[in-house]
Formats: C-alpha cells, sequence, structure tokens
C-alpha cells in the first residue's frame, strides 16, 4: 500500500479556462459497503470519462494518525468495466464531480467541483483543491490565482464520503 498525504482547501470557484495544462475528468465515485470483518476500510470504486475515454478505478483506504496533513494508507488499480458493474451491488453512496488538475510549484493541485445540489446552495461558486505531498511536513505553495477560503483538511463535511448521497 502506498501513503497518501494530503491537504485540502475550500476556493472560490476559478476561470479554469485561465490556468495552462488544465486537465478535466468527469467521475462517478461509489462509496462500498463497509467489510464485517475490516470497518476501518473505506472502499470506492470511480468511474472516470476523460476526452471520451472511459476508466474504472477500484480504491481501498484506511486512515492512519497524523498532525499536519491527512494521511491515509491507500491502494488503488484499475478494473473493467464487467468488474466496476459488478462492484456496484455493494454500493453504500455515490457522488459525481469535475476534476481540474494542473501542475504548480512541484504539485499537481486538483479542484473538485460538485453539483450544487450537494449541500444545497451551500457550493455554488465555490469548490475544493486537494494538494497531495512527498511527506507532512512539507511546505507547499498555494497557487496565488486562486481564492482560498479556508483550510479543510481533517474537516470530515467536505470529504468526498461525506458529500456522497446514500444509493439505497
Amino acid at each position: 500500500m502506498a501513503t497518501e498525504i494530503e491537504r485540502k482547501f475550500l476556493i472560490r470557484l476559478p476561470d479554469f479556462e485561465a490556468i495552462p495544462k488544465c486537465r478535466v475528468q468527469a467521475m462517478t465515485q461509489t462509496y462500498l459497503n463497509i467489510l464485517p470483518d475490516d470497518p476501518g476500510l473505506e472502499r470506492r470504486v470511480r468511474w472516470i470519462a476523460e476526452n471520451g475515454q472511459n476508466r474504472f478505478v477500484y480504491t481501498e483506504k484506511r486512515s492512519i494518525s497524523s498532525g499536519t496533513a491527512a494521511v491515509r494508507q491507500e491502494d488503488e488499480w484499475e478494473i473493467s468495466a464487467e468488474e466496476y458493474a459488478d462492484k456496484l451491488a455493494e454500493a453504500f453512496s455515490q457522488l459525481t464531480k469535475v476534476r481540474h488538475s494542473f501542475p504548480y510549484a512541484g504539485h499537481i493541485v486538483e479542484i473538485d467541483v460538485y453539483p450544487y445540489d450537494i449541500g444545497g446552495d451551500a457550493m455554488v461558486g465555490l469548490a475544493v483543491m486537494e494538494i497531495e505531498m512527498a511527506d507532512e511536513n512539507e511546505e507547499i505553495q498555494l497557487p496565488p490565482f486562486l481564492e482560498v477560503l479556508r483550510e479543510l483538511t481533517g474537516t470530515r463535511e467536505f470529504s468526498n464520503k461525506a458529500l456522497a448521497k446514500r444509493v439505497r
């Protein structure tokens, strides 16, 4: 398993056309039922659409202690469309989002834009920015052309899992 170290921020929705080298992916992210013998394991599947191509990814995550950043053990791999469809039988909750990502200061900045029905009008004009780091004590530079409203690292109500809607 790899270690995922990231910080999250609530930002104002930027003008994506003004950001060079911006990659755009539409995602449907489905959280799967908790396994009775491993309640600390978060499982999900993603359907990722980009440039007319579809990919399917299975992910397992487990939180570990940390002080300054969200640190989790993460294992992720691509699966077939058939495996994805089979996993949907275990669906607990789901969300859709559009991810805009671009390189900045040695990192990949990911900005997730959610449909406005998530949280009512609370997300109108807003987005969530994530920056993955190699070390949790690493200093990061926030892009000055983005308006950061506040840090969300460790804030559960803005986690993807919390924003996802129950499917049953």
